[in-house]
């Protein structure tokens, strides 16, 4: 367990991408705060992720927030100079059947409609674009906002930049209950007492044991994703790439590994802390890569592995105050919460802050299942 705050202006509940972009913010804009964290800092969620920042797979209902989301990852990068692997390489999202045809293009005419423009590829203009990918695929839709970051490198880039404007981040540091101490909060951690004015769960999949500390219900479930990644190989391919019928994401890392992932689920019990690898969903992950990029079946996979992902009943982010609980609130369980995480930290610490919001955020409010 690192050193533990005796008091913060505001305390975070989590050291994944959400708790740390939002205790970025709220630290530049002059809070103290500090950032709790059952284990290691980036060490679940955020540390076990494919890196992938695609607008082409998001919800609607998301797309501005993941847009502005882009905006501040290379902001990090160019601007405040965090070493995070982030690179605006644009991204192709495949078809491989007449049915996914169809989807693809009402996908594309959807986003449009909400401002993100996509170009279309097929037949030989395909071919010429991206000559690396299979014969099976028929058709493609090219994002230039598509974009990937490397997750462990960008771990500790972030956790870097946010000790380096002030904020505590302590680790080993399970909250296990929170009491009312005035207008503010205590937190109990090992046997030390935190005292805030006000927090934030940003605790991912923990999400609704946070909040059922504080008497409020929310609908968390822990999805189980898997990951591969690759032996270094020459360049094959040069785009991010996803699949609108199958479950996929692929990208190429700079030393030349690939990591293949996009949600195929492994096993587990987020309760007991186990995680596994599922054999047929990953030779099932493997074998779209494959036809999808060809020339991945040359190269030897090195290691797979799963994480958790916290996700609430309707797949969109929990962000808002707590309902209830004056002082307290929620930013977690987005789906695709890696690529959110710098809009949602953002946003939040516009709305402890008091300032009005630059995102509409609305349909997001935790009030829509708290009990």
């Amino acid at each position: 367990m690192s050193a533990i705050p005796r008091r913060a202006d505001i305390a975070v509940i989590g050291a994944g991408v959400a708790g740390l972009c939002t205790a970025l913010f709220l630290a530049r804009a002059g809070r103290t705060v500090a950032v709790l964290e059952r284990g290691e800092a980036w060490g679940e969620s955020s540390g076990a992720n494919a890196g992938t920042l695609s607008l082409q797979v998001k919800r609607n209902e998301v797309l501005q927030v993941s847009r502005r989301a882009i905006e501040l990852w290379r902001d990090f990068q160019e601007r405040d100079g965090m070493e995070i692997g982030f690179a605006r390489i644009g991204g192709l999202r495949v078809a491989t059947s007449e049915r996914e045809l169809v989807n693809l293009r009402k996908s594309q005419g959807e986003q449009a409609a909400l401002g993100v423009a996509t170009e279309w590829y097929d037949g030989n203009r395909l071919r010429d674009f991206a000559p690396w990918l299979g014969p099976e695929v028929q058709a493609a839709t090219y994002c230039d906002w598509d974009s990937m970051s490397v997750p462990l490198t960008a771990g500790h880039g972030l956790v870097m930049a946010v000790r380096a404007a002030g904020v505590t981040v302590a680790t080993g540091a399970a909250v296990t209950a929170i009491a009312r101490d005035g207008e503010g909060f205590c937190l109990q951690v090992g046997s030390e007492i935190v005292g805030a004015a006000q927090i934030v769960i940003a605790a991912g999949a923990w999400t609704g044991d946070v909040a059922q500390m504080l008497g409020v219900r929310l609908p968390v479930a822990a999805d189980i994703n898997m990951l591969t990644i690759s032996e270094p190989a020459p360049r094959l391919f040069d785009r991010v790439v996803t699949h609108i019928g199958a479950i996929l994401s692929l990208k190429q890392y700079p030393n030349g590994s690939v990591l293949i992932g996009g949600g195929w689920q492994g096993t587990g019990d987020l309760a007991q802390g186990t995680r596994r690898t599922d054999y047929l969903n990953l030779v099932h992950n493997l074998r779209v890569a494959m036809q999808v990029v060809p020339a991945l079946r040359h190269l030897r996979m090195v290691r797979s592995w799963a994480g958790y992902e916290g996700v609430a009943a309707d797949a969109l982010p929990l962000f808002g105050a707590l309902p209830g609980v004056p002082g307290a609130f929620v930013n977690a369980c987005a789906r695709g919460g890696y690529h959110q995480g710098p809009a949602l930290g953002e946003q939040m610490a516009e709305m402890i802050l008091g300032r009005k919001l630059s995102l509409d955020m609305r349909a997001f409010d935790p009030g829509r299942f708290a009990a």
